[in-house]
């Protein structure tokens, strides 16, 4: 790399610092996991309906990546529509506050409903544009180090926006103080698009540019993404390295999905609470800074470990708040925010140990694929858990469904450890182009 091109690297990466930053602040602030079910709650929305909030999240996320893929790719101008999905975010954050003001339980769910769908559907989407422009803007040593302290500085940054926050709220009513959290976070995305324009592109190209781009030839199986999918689903399933991983892949994301179940019981128990929503905010934020530094501790002796411990985890912090409902140890809103705590560091740990564990065991010729098909398998089956969740949530209660995602959870720890170590006992059986 000449010099300027190195000079350049280190700009985008300084800009970036901040960009993921803010856009951590904001996801944190605004996460539909956690702060806009818990207000979809405390405004009275039904249990089930804010349960499906989690399935109409999963289902736009599938969309978009079997849709949007080719969307992404055809765009030239990365940064200024990387910079447009942060606005769209930001807009549709002021959507949300706008029903909140109208304060009807009905109007809430509805625009709820279409605020997540597009929150889920840009999320994705941001997701696929990124994987590619920060490949070019940045090189692999830089990659890990930005992510590792975005995720750091927007941990610590959120703790102290939110406390803030809570200070110069003290004396506003409840859904003033809900509201301006939110408002934070749109701020964050806005000025996290503002800087998402600063970088400049390197447009640099890697040895495998060539290969990767002739097999752009045949438009005709661009046609149909779903024959395509269903074609490579058949094909990866008769691989056992693909299919010990799947097990893995879709015992894990019953942890993932306790988040948002967390945050009802918690909305349930203090959705009147003038720091209930702050403290679960707080707690989030606090994971991120923990988690990096922990999990990358444990993952240097075994990322089978990790998943263990990730899962075990979040089984424990599950039965912990079921526990103190049935028997009421403590009515302090600290219980719930300790259990999302601890959930939100399993998440965090789980997701890191995943993906490693997948780049150990994946042929090369078919990292690319597999893990694309092994995303939508699990956002498939994700819908599908997450109605009948948010089914059992309602109809019996909310303790019901967190009982058994923590059951799932306890298996998922067996089977991500023992699967795991029979994978590794494999090495991966890379063809030679």
């Amino acid at each position: 790399m000449t010099a300027p091109a190195d000079r350049t690297e280190k700009r985008n990466l300084s800009i970036l610092y901040g960009q993921g930053s803010l856009a951590t602040i904001g996801w944190t602030l605004a996460s539909p996991s956690v702060v806009l079910i818990y207000l979809a709650i405390s405004l009275d929305v039904p249990v089930f309906l804010a349960g499906m909030l989690v399935t109409t999240r999963r289902a736009a996320n599938l969309v978009a990546a079997l849709f949007g893929s080719e969307l992404a790719a055809s765009r030239r101008n990365r940064k200024r529509n990387l910079a447009t999905t942060d606005f769209v975010l930001a807009l549709c954050l002021v959507l949300a506050l706008a029903a909140v003001a109208a304060g009807s339980p009905l109007v809430v769910t509805i625009v709820f409903v279409l605020v997540i769908a597009f929150v889920g559907f840009t999320e994705e989407y941001q997701s696929l544009l990124n994987y590619d422009f920060m490949a070019d803007v940045l090189g692999s040593q830089y990659r890990m180090r930005l992510m590792y302290t975005a995720m750091t500085i927007g941990g610590v940054g959120t703790i102290v926006l939110a406390w803030f926050a809570d200070q110069l709220m003290q004396d506003a009513p409840l859904a003033a103080r809900h509201s301006m959290i939110v408002w934070i976070a749109i701020g964050c995305f806005c000025l996290s698009a503002a800087a998402m324009l600063l970088v400049r592109e390197l447009n640099r190209q890697t040895p495998d540019a060539p290969s990767d781009a002739e097999p752009r030839k045949p438009a005709k199986r661009q046609a149909n993404p779903l024959l395509k999918f269903w074609r490579n689903v058949v094909e990866l399933a008769g691989m056992p390295w693909f299919r010990r991983f799947m097990v893995i892949r879709l015992a894990l994301q019953t942890i993932e999905l306790s988040i948002p179940f967390f945050s009802i019981l918690a909305a349930l128990a203090h959705g009147t609470s003038h720091r209930g929503l702050m403290a679960l905010v707080i707690s989030s934020a606090a994971a991120l800074v923990v988690a990096a530094p922990l999990w990358r501790v444990v993952s240097e002796v075994s990322n089978r470990l990790v998943m263990l411990l990730g899962a075990l985890l979040a089984a424990a912090s599950g039965f912990a708040l079921v526990l103190n409902h049935y028997l009421q140890f403590t009515d302090s809103i600290f219980l719930h925010a300790a259990a999302l705590f601890c959930v939100t560091v399993a998440v965090q740990g789980v997701q890191t140990a995943r993906y490693l564990h997948y780049m150990d065991i994946a042929p090369k010729p078919y990292r690319i694929r597999g893990q694309a098909i092994s995303k939508s398998i699990v956002r498939i089956s994700g819908i599908a858990l997450a109605t009948v969740m948010a089914a059992l949530a309602h109809s019996q209660h909310v303790t019901w469904a967190i009982v058994a995602l923590s059951g799932v959870n306890i298996l998922a720890a067996v089977l991500a450890f023992t699967v795991s170590a029979q994978s590794s006992g494999e090495p991966a059986e890379e063809t030679q182009n």
